[in-house]
This record gives structure tokens, sequence and C-alpha cells, in this order.
């Protein structure tokens, strides 16, 4: 494979010399041949009747009987004699003291950059402005950024809202906060602001969002506490950021009202009470017997009509009355 790959190729005109010649081997003329090649028949005349001369000047003198047999003796001879291996020994090259210092110091350095990026992309975390390994916070932050797409973006960039009060909140700690920092904050709220501006957010967002608004306005309030002469820019950011947290958080004009149940009527067969007039007994007349006293007459009260609740179809209630039968008038007992 390896001895393949290193093996040259015949050229061009070596290629066509070889093929050439064996045409005129195979006993074809030369002019013949030549017109099988028209752009190489300039050179290939001269190399193929130099070839054809060669061969002529050793066809018309053989080698002697004598000289075969003196040369073959003398490569038995030379093989058979012992040879002595001499080692090649190749020096050592010598190197500079000073080109050794510098390829040392070199690889240090190489070494100690790759290093030191390590230590910082590890350490960045907790970072805040002014730490030696902020930068590297900050490169790794836009990484993330340029690398999100829709709703990964706008988590990103909610959670660099989170780092920038997060680390507001540290540099408040040690009364080292700058107006930049405080703007810092303000801007990334603000580009989150743009970047849902034409996005609907769902209910997990939104609460992201206001909980990093309401621990922005929190640490300014710290910030204020400890640092009065930052009053005038805390309060624009603090208004800034509440009017764009209220953008953004406010319920969408667009969503759909809640479907309202219908009450629907049941039907109660309810009968309202009914009142029964009792008629007056009629008054009749009675002889009037004499020395026999003569009794009160009973009157018997007809049927009082009871009306019975009848439900319809479409839940109301119509009310029957059944008369019941009718008693036989009260008899008067003389």
């Amino acid at each position: 494979m390896i001895r393949t790959l290193f093996k040259r190729k015949a050229s061009y005109e070596a290629e066509v010399l070889a093929e050439a010649q064996a045409l005129v081997d195979d006993g074809l003329e030369l002019e013949f041949v030549l017109e099988l090649f028209p752009q190489d028949a300039e050179w290939l005349r001269s190399s193929l009747e130099f070839v054809s001369d060669y061969e002529a000047a050793i066809d018309s003198e053989p080698a002697s009987y004598y000289f075969e047999a003196s040369l073959k003796s003398k490569f038995l001879r030379a093989a058979a004699e012992p040879r002595t291996v001499v080692p090649v020994v190749i020096p050592a090259p010598s190197f500079s003291p000073v080109r050794t210092l510098v390829a040392t110091m070199s690889v240090a350095s190489a070494a100690a950059m790759v290093g030191i990026l390590a230590l910082g992309f590890v350490t960045a975390g907790d970072s805040v402005p002014g730490d030696w390994n902020y930068a590297f916070k900050r490169a790794n932050e836009r990484f993330e950024y340029t690398t999100s797409r829709g709703d990964d973006r706008i988590a990103v960039q909610t959670k660099l809202v989170e780092n920038r009060v997060t680390e507001l909140n540290k540099l408040s700690a040690r009364g080292e906060v700058s107006p930049a920092q405080v703007q810092r904050v303000q801007r990334e709220i603000t580009d989150l602001g743009k970047l849902t501006q034409n996005q609907e957010l769902d209910s997990l967002q939104k609460a992201k969002i206001e909980s990093a608004g309401k621990n922005a306005v929190a640490v300014f309030q710290d910030v204020v506490t400890k640092q009065p002469d930052l009053g005038k820019p805390v309060a624009a950011a603090a208004a800034a950021i509440g009017e764009t947290v209220t953008s953004l958080t406010a319920p969408s004009p667009t969503a759909t009202a809640s479907a309202t149940p219908v009450a629907t009527a049941t039907a109660s067969p309810s009968v309202e009470p009914t009142v029964s007039t009792t008629p007056e007994p009629s008054t009749t007349p009675q002889p009037s017997p004499t020395g026999t006293p003569t009794p009160e007459p009973t009157v018997t009260p007809e049927p009082s009509e009871t009306a019975t609740a009848v439900p319809t179809a479409g839940g109301s209630v119509t009310p029957t009355v059944e008369a019941e039968s009718p008693t036989p008038p009260a008899s008067v007992t003389p």
C-alpha cells in the first residue's frame, strides 16, 4: 500500500514513446507510426530513430564468448567475497541554547494561555464587573444568545436580566455601584421588551419577567439607601423597568372571553295555593210547627275545586282543575 503511494509514474512522453516503439517492433513503418501521433511527431521521430540505430549497432557487434565468460566470472567472484558492512553514523544536530530557550518559552506560554482560558471560563459564573474573569462571562453569554432561537432566546435574555440584577446586588453590598451598571440592568430589560414585542408570552415567561422586575426594583432601593448620590439614575431606571415589565405582563387584548354558562330552566311543578270558596247555604223555608222547636239546618259545603299541576313543554306549568263528585244537598230534619 505504502509502496504504491510512493511509486513514480511514467511521464506522458515516456508512455507515448513506449507505445510507438511497440508498434515499430511489431513491424509497422516509421512514417505510419508517426501519423498516428501527429502532435508528438516532431520529437517522436528523433527518439524512434535513435532506438533503431542503437539496436542496429548492438546487432552489428555482438559480445564475444570470452567477454561473456569473463564478465560472469567477475560477478561470481564478487558475490563470494565477504563484504564488510561499515555503519553510517549520522551526527546529532547541534542546537543553540538561545533557540532551545525560545522554544521552551513558547511552549510554556501556550500552555499557560490555555490554562488561563480554561480557568477563566470555569470561574466566570460568579464574577461581577471589575473582576479579571468577567470578560469570559460576557463572552459566554454572547455565545449562548447568538446560538439560541425563538423561545430559547427569550429564556436566555431573561437569564441575562437576572444576572445583571444579581451583579448589581453584589456591588451594592460593597457600595461600588456606578451609573453605568444601573443603566446596564435597564438596557437588558429594554432589550427583552424589544425581543418579545411581536411574540405571545406564556404564563411562566410572564412570571419570570415579573419576578426579575421586582428583584431589580428591590435592589435599586438598596442601592439608593447605601449610595444616595445615585438617586436620579436609579429612579429613571426603575420607572423604565416598571413600564417595560407592565407592558410585557399585561394580558393580551386578543384573548378570547371565557364561555358564560347558560342557565337551564328546570321545571318545578310547584302549584300555587288555590283559595277555595265555600258557598253560603241557601235558606230553605221551613214550616213553622207550633210547639215543637225547629232545629237549625245542617249545611254540608260543596266540594272545593282542587288544582292539579300538569307540566307542559317549555317548562311552564298549567294547573288543571279537577272537580270532585257532587255531594247531595244537606237534608233538613224537622
